[in-house]
């Protein structure tokens, strides 16, 4: 399935250019999905782009996956990618480059400068000591992007027959455990120990880009699985992007969904479209996510099952205790009598038709664009109110005092990198400018 995302990057482009009455530049990451900082370019390609870059606000979307400040500290965009005469023609005066602060030189996901202080930082994570990292250089812009995303791709869910024929409790989808992902052998452990595997339609691969789950090091080693999984378990034989899509035979033959989020062993609240694929295709389902999340779905519109099982799983911050509750919640459940079996599926489905009918609604659809647009418009105000020129300023008056940097303005004819004209050109957009929304809304 291949899913056209920039079309979500052109439509955010032009939620921002409502907002601020002129062009933006939208940073993302092509191809989608990549953590190479040199494929976060601009959505769209510039003439005269240095000045078009300089002077417009920079909008760097990271909503996809959970930001990762210290990863992206250690990936630096080569200088000589953004501005190699410069950068070769003063390659000897190594003290001079330190202090040129030049887009190339800068770490992390806002590497080029623009004459704004701080530019927008898209993101789709709450309670977030990663992103407060990033608040020196950037206004963060939340929404929930991958509800935006999840309308599009399960849009056919919508018209599909979902009658139960169930001849398991549980659907997992146990993909990658790499990265954040490691808690999932540790879950899949907890189903041998507590013989709920044939309860459940799921799958655990032993490898992972080649590497084996009993040389792989743990970040937190309480994930380790204490059998060998592979005897237990058939490997996944579907590519990454199948939580893209959904199987309807899947979700007829099983009861709950137990989505196994991408985010468990952390305090940040990221749901991805793996949550909504069961809302999407009338699923009753069980979190596997860091604590609140349930409570997020709920600040949305959905229905949890709260009035048939023990959801208090949701309320501990300690992961693998949490875990411990869902396995335990998973062994309940099994247990379940015949009368009571045929009660809660009859009320489960009521949720799940309520939580379906709400995903696709309107409603749903209108209070995510406008949070994006309320958060963004708060975001535009903040940076006009305070577009801090003056850090810009003060660094060229720096780099002005060397001779080189001078010399390379007055010859420089490559209107991709900063001629004199160019230079002229951003200190008139900067007197020009109005520094307030009062002062924007009288132009």
């Amino acid at each position: 399935m291949s899913i056209p995302l920039d079309r979500l990057y052109h439509f955010i482009e032009n939620v921002v250019n409502e907002i601020y009455h002129n062009p933006l530049v939208i940073y993302r990451f092509w191809p989608h999905g990549s953590k190479n900082i040199s494929d976060l370019n601009p959505l769209q390609n510039y003439h005269n782009s240095w000045y078009e870059c300089v002077v417009r606000p920079a909008v760097w979307c990271h909503d996809q996956e959970p930001l990762d400040f210290d990863f992206f500290q250690t990936q630096i965009r080569h200088a000589d990618d953004v501005w190699p005469n410069l950068v070769r023609s003063l390659a000897k005066r190594s003290e001079l480059l330190q202090s040129l602060a030049l887009p190339g030189l800068r770490r992390n996901l806002m590497y080029y400068s623009t004459v704004f202080s701080k530019n927008l930082l898209v993101h789709s994570e709450k309670r977030s000591k990663n992103l407060e990292k990033y608040t020196a250089e950037a206004v963060p812009v939340y929404y929930w992007s991958h509800a935006v995303i999840a309308r599009d791709w399960f849009r056919y869910a919508a018209h599909e027959d979902f009658t139960k024929d169930a001849s398991k409790e549980f659907l997992i989808y146990n993909r990658a455990w790499t990265g954040t992902r490691e808690y999932r052998l540790r879950f899949s452990d907890l189903l041998i120990e507590h013989q709920l595997i044939d309860h459940c339609l799921t799958f655990c691969s032993p490898s992972e880009d080649g590497k084996h789950y009993e040389t792989h090091t743990f970040q937190n080693t309480v994930w380790r699985p204490q059998h060998v999984l592979e005897k237990y378990f058939p490997p996944s034989l579907v590519k990454a992007c199948a939580s893209a899509d959904f199987n309807t035979k899947d979700y007829r033959s099983t009861e709950i969904e137990v989505v196994l989020e991408t985010l468990f062993d952390d305090d940040r609240l990221h749901l991805t479209e793996k949550s909504l694929r069961p809302i999407a295709c009338r699923q009753p389902f069980i979190l596997v996510a860091t604590h609140g999340s349930l409570q997020y779905l709920r600040d949305y519109g959905f229905q949890t099952f709260d009035s048939i099982w023990d959801e208090t799983y949701d309320t501990i911050e300690d992961p693998y205790q949490r875990m411990q509750a869902i396995i335990k919640l998973m062994l309940e459940v099994t247990a379940w009598s015949g009368v009571q079996r045929r009660d809660n599926v009859q009320r489960m489905q009521q949720i799940a038709y309520h939580n379906h009918k709400h995903f696709f609604s309107k409603d749903f659809s209108d209070l995510v664009i406008n949070e994006l647009r309320t958060n963004m418009t708060e975001a535009v105000d903040q940076i006009r109110q305070n577009p801090g020129f003056d850090k810009w300023q003060n660094r060229w008056r720096h780099l002005l005092q060397f001779p080189q940097i001078r010399d390379f303005l007055d010859t420089n004819q490559d209107l991709n990198q900063p001629t004199r004209q160019q230079y002229e050109q951003v200190l008139e957009f900067i007197g020009q400018h109005p520094k307030t929304v009062a002062e924007r809304i009288k132009i």
